[in-house]
């Protein structure tokens, strides 16, 4: 079988799911030995974000930083395309709508192209205009993947040919939360004492992940119990708002925003219980996460996260139900069996069902198949 030489080309606002997704594909692509990944960073200078870059290096995958100096960039386009062209690139891999423009256009009519939609996010005029724009130009790639049935809905709904899309399930390296990690002086920055019991969020601070349900929330459960403390990890346009909610809610000294944060496994470690409170999700890569650090789970039914938490692997709500959730966060906080039931039972769905090995080798069969369609094409 051929090694594939694979460009992933992403544009990146920080270290959230859909980069994280690209690094875990990578360091799996590349145990494999059938695939040399490459990730492509396309750096915004208007708004500069290197984490994903880091991260790939870090984990010693081969990273090459493209410089976009405006919305659109023809430099930009012509040094991609010479990239792919020069460095003998077998197929470049898309993720989100600025990397598909620019892909395209580096990849038409020389290479096989494939995009993965990780979600598309509408909660503001501007994101609604890329999303329409992009599906536009994503039905022009060889193979459109959705990380979630709900993706390839929406992706339906806006004409996408379904024939060209394949659902491909997120995974994770549960190597990653199986060392032990020390908390002590992570609990000590963040003012955590022996008696605080830690709820726990992790996501960019955008309407779309319902940090406001989980701030009224935790009002009710803090008017009972001050001993706990939620912790909301990540950084975003809402971060000024929400902080003056949770004044106005009069829970500021029980909600901790550590801002944008990368050592994940060790803030998961902190916390009693991991909740996802979304209003739109595609297959979020920190419920995974959650559940292979053996964390229980409350999260809100949308996007793929039904398929993944059942069976007594995670409690299940509805999203914007604000009583449901500081009943559901309550119960567990109170109910010791429940809690390890749960967390023993999510960590078994991860390994079973979302391991990176899985997702790996069915991105595999996708390169090979799109390689092998391309060339015949060609022929004909």
């Amino acid at each position: 079988m051929q090694r594939l030489k694979v460009l992933h080309l992403i544009s990146s606002k920080g270290l959230y799911g859909a980069e994280r997704v690209v690094v875990e594909l990578c360091k799996g692509l590349l145990k494999t030995g059938d695939c040399h990944p490459v990730v492509g960073v396309i750096m915004n200078e208007y708004n500069p974000h290197a984490e994903v870059a880091e991260e790939a290096r870090a984990n010693g995958i081969e990273t090459v930083v493209f410089s976009c100096r405006s919305q659109f960039d023809f430099r930009l386009a012509l040094s991609l395309r010479k990239f792919v062209r020069d460095t003998g690139i077998d197929i470049v891999h898309c993720h989100g709508y600025k990397s598909n423009f620019y892909g395209l256009f580096a990849s038409v009519k020389n290479i096989p192209s494939i995009t993965t939609n990780h979600n598309w996010l509408r909660s503001h005029w501007r994101l609604k205009v890329y999303c329409f724009l992009d599906s536009l130009w994503i039905r022009y790639f060889g193979r459109i993947v959705a990380v979630s049935e709900g993706v390839k809905e929406d992706m339906l709904r806006f004409g996408v040919p379904e024939e060209r899309i394949v659902v491909v399930d997120n995974g994770i390296d549960l190597d990653r939360f199986s060392r032990e990690v020390s908390t002590e002086s992570l609990r000590e920055e963040l003012g955590l004492d022996g008696t605080s019991k830690v709820v726990g969020t992790i996501g960019s601070l955008g309407h779309e992940k319902g940090h406001r349900y989980l701030l009224r929330a935790a009002k009710g459960i803090v008017e009972t119990d001050r001993s706990v403390k939620f912790l909301i990890v990540g950084d975003g346009p809402l971060r000024d708002e929400l902080k003056r909610e949770a004044a106005e809610l009069g829970i500021e000294h029980n909600v901790i925003f550590t801002g944008y944060r990368k050592d994940i496994q060790e803030l998961l470690s902190v916390m009693d219980i991991f909740v996802l409170p979304s209003v739109k999700e595609g297959l979020p890569m920190v419920l995974l996460e959650a559940m292979a650090a053996k964390k229980p789970v409350i999260a809100t039914r949308v996007g793929a996260v039904p398929k993944v938490i059942g069976d007594g692997t995670g409690v299940l709500i509805e999203p914007g139900d604000v009583y449901a959730l500081k009943e559901a966060i309550s119960s567990l906080l109170e109910d010791k069996n429940e809690f390890q039931k749960l967390a023993a039972n999510g960590y078994k769905r991860i390994k079973d069902e979302y391991s990176s090995e899985n997702m790996c080798r069915k991105y595999l069969d996708l390169y090979h198949d799109l390689v092998s369609c391309f060339f015949l094409e060609k022929a004909s």
